[in-house]
């Protein structure tokens, strides 16, 4: 069938403007490609590059706690090793102790020698019982410090323990951010991890990430506070138990001083009474003799009156008059009975004394040997040994 003319043009117009229309919307097409390419160019080139500044960021941040969590397991560390030299020196003092209790033991063991009447409960006795419970006290203080001291030791170590892994999370995590940082568009080890995105690994968000390691640090500095103040409280403690354990120690010397001055002036009187009491017994005893010759003394006056009476009683009826010589004879017989039995009864009395004199020269001599026993136990015995205060701690230092 044959076209008109008209049908003829208007078809070649029709393919004109669909070729046109077909060449705009390409040019369009292609223009808005240029523009999103280059947009979403310009776009990844910046997310890229916000990424990596914000990992530079992130590892300036996870370097500064690192470089604090470090400073602080130094300085934990440091704290730590200056708790161990005060816990030897508190074990030492501990130990210290013993030599004045086993001193003032065997000065108690020692007194226990006494005799007689100088086992007596005196000031020296009561100031040791003073001065061994002061050194057991002290001792039960010293072992509760060092519970705490072994307690702090092992929450110190237990921080440690927390900055070591914190510091060890951070460095893997800086030595990841490292590689991110560093990684760029033609590194060799990229490849696709298809869903990974969908992963969720947020163990911690930046507010909770740096709490823990600011809680780390925190913790730690009140340890190493808490260790100061430990450290102190060990320092002050070792040197009052010094000080007041050595102020009982003077006090029980200046009781075995005293004492011993005691016992020593009560050994001379005992002595000097000795002494007067010897020469008593032989001024007695001499007199005893003069008594006891004067006794004999009167035995021939007697006789001799007595042997007057007899033979004058042979005198014949009248001649055996009561005259004078007879009364007087009778008078001198009972004044010599008489003077014999004053004299005899001073006798008695004499010998009862010079008795007593001897008792009391035994009771002497026994308690001069008993003070010379205590004074020996008091003075070389027990103040041998407490010449000084035998407790050596070493320098204790607070830092």
């Amino acid at each position: 069938m044959a076209h008109t003319h008209e049908e003829w043009t208007e078809s070649n117009l029709n393919h004109y403007q669909s070729a046109h229309s077909s060449r705009t919307k390409s040019e369009r097409i292609r223009n808005e490609a240029d523009t999103l390419m280059a947009n979403c160019a310009s776009k990844t080139q910046r997310s890229q590059q916000e990424i990596s500044t914000r990992l530079g960021s992130r590892i300036e941040d996870c370097n500064s706690w690192r470089a604090d969590l470090q400073t602080e397991l130094d300085n934990n560390i440091r704290e730590n090793g200056l708790l161990k030299e005060t816990k030897s020196e508190l074990e030492h003092a501990i130990a210290e102790t013993e030599r004045p209790l086993r001193i003032n033991n065997e000065c108690i063991k020692n007194r226990e020698a006494r005799i007689s009447i100088d086992l007596v409960k005196d000031e020296v006795e009561n100031s040791l019982e003073r001065e061994v419970e002061n050194i057991k006290t002290y001792q039960q203080r010293m072992q509760k410090m060092l519970a705490k001291v072994n307690q702090q030791i092992e929450t110190n170590h237990s921080m440690q323990d927390k900055l070591h892994g914190d510091l060890e999370h951070k460095d893997m995590a800086l030595e990841i951010d490292r590689d991110c940082h560093e990684m760029h568009n033609d590194a060799i080890d990229i490849k696709h991890h298809d869903g990974i995105e969908e992963e969720d690994v947020s163990g911690s968000v930046p507010q909770s990430w740096a709490k823990f390691s600011k809680n780390n640090v925190e913790e730690s500095q009140a340890g190493r506070s808490a260790t100061r103040q430990l450290r102190y409280d060990v320092n002050n403690l070792i040197n009052n138990a010094a000080s007041d354990m050595s102020v009982h120690w003077n006090k029980t010397n200046r009781a075995f001083t005293d004492r011993i001055s005691e016992a020593q002036d009560a050994h001379r009187n005992l002595k000097s009474n000795l002494i007067l009491t010897k020469n008593e017994i032989a001024e007695q005893e001499r007199y005893i003799e003069r008594l006891k010759g004067n006794i004999a003394a009167k035995d021939p006056p007697l006789r001799v009156a007595q042997t007057r009476l007899k033979k004058r009683t042979r005198r014949p009826e009248v001649e055996a008059c009561n005259d004078q010589p007879h009364n007087k004879l009778l008078e001198e017989v009972a004044e010599i009975a008489q003077s014999i039995k004053l004299l005899e009864d001073k006798l008695a009395e004499a010998n009862e004394a010079l008795s007593d004199l001897l008792r009391n020269k035994q009771r002497l001599e026994k308690d001069i040997k008993v003070k010379k026993n205590s004074l020996l136990i008091d003075q070389q015995k027990c103040m041998s040994m407490r010449r000084s205060f035998p407790y050596n701690v070493v320098a204790t230092r607070y830092y």
